[in-house]
């Protein structure tokens, strides 16, 4: 049995909105007409009265929105000014945090340095009390020696032939 596939509009993205929005406005038609027919039953002085009060009702609305607006432009100036005092301090941190590492890598290189000079004076101490040969000794001594053992093993030689 084949089944039929239908295309389903997009009810709530396009459909409902429009659906609301026209029954908004049918329910305000109809209560405008509603109020219109109250105040006409009304006698004069009261339905000017209701009228004046409508009146100061749509103006203090009015104020209300002006207000609103007017605070929100504040806060939004607020907030405008708290971050650049944020953004400053933060400048300011890293840069004292940049002074911070450069005072910490100078006086950690003070400190090896120290260190480094007192090592080689202890060392140089102990190398003169022990009398260490250098490099240079030794070479001439191994030279030596290769030439004593050459003289001594011509005379050994010498001697088993005579």
């Amino acid at each position: 049995m084949a089944t039929k596939t239908t295309r389903r509009r997009p009810l709530l993205r396009v459909v409902l909105p429009k659906r609301i929005a026209r029954a908004q406005a049918e329910a305000e038609k109809t209560l405008n007409r509603g109020v219109k027919a109250t105040l006409d039953l009304l006698p004069s002085d009261t339905r000017k009265t209701v009228r004046e009060l409508g009146a100061q009702l749509e103006e203090a609305a009015s104020d209300l929105r002006t207000r609103g607006r007017k605070a929100v432009k504040a806060v939004e100036q607020r907030s405008s000014a708290l971050a650049a005092r944020v953004e400053r301090t933060v400048g300011q941190l890293d840069k004292r945090r940049a002074q911070a590492l450069k005072r910490a890598e100078r006086q950690s290189t003070q400190w090896l340095d120290t260190l480094q000079d007192g090592a080689q004076r202890v060392l140089r101490t102990l190398v003169e009390t022990l009398d260490v040969a250098s490099a240079r000794e030794v070479a001439q001594l191994g030279r030596r020696l290769t030439n004593l053992e050459r003289k001594l093993g011509g005379r050994a030689t010498r001697k088993r032939a005579a």
